[in-house]
């Protein structure tokens, strides 16, 4: 019945920008059924903060994550660089530490989200106060 009621409330809301992607370092992994995956989909979404998930099996560790279109990457830089060309008083936006990135801070000299971030000389990079001084 839960499952139900949350699958109602989130039936509005469009489709997520992602899949799920599930990894395995070993050839014995099952393949999981069609209703596990829905049900992994639905924890993502209920859960967006999570990173990754580790599905214990009898035949390994199945690691699942979200697997974003390229596409997406380019259109959250173009937003990015939007809202810098839109509102001078934005210096930052700050993307927090995942478990498989650092945090990151977008700026007007730098508009990109972390899996596009461009990685400044550096220089520019110890101007920005992105690394600190030796």
């Amino acid at each position: 019945m839960l499952r139900k009621t949350m699958k109602a409330k989130l039936a509005p809301v469009r489709r997520p920008p992602w899949q799920p992607l599930m990894t395995s370092v070993s050839d014995d992994a099952p393949a999981l059924s069609a209703g596990t995956n829905s049900a992994l989909s639905l924890i993502f979404e209920l859960f967006p903060h999570l990173g990754s998930l580790t599905v214990q099996t009898t035949g390994g560790d199945i690691r699942v994550t979200r697997d974003f279109t390229s596409g997406n990457a380019a259109e959250v830089d173009r937003m990015l660089a939007g809202i810098f060309g839109n509102d001078q008083a934005v210096t930052g936006i700050a993307f927090p530490a995942t478990s498989t990135k650092p945090e990151h801070t977008a700026t007007p000299d730098n508009p990109y989200w972390p899996r596009t971030a461009k990685h400044l000389p550096p220089d520019a990079a110890l101007a920005a106060g992105e690394i600190p001084p030796p």
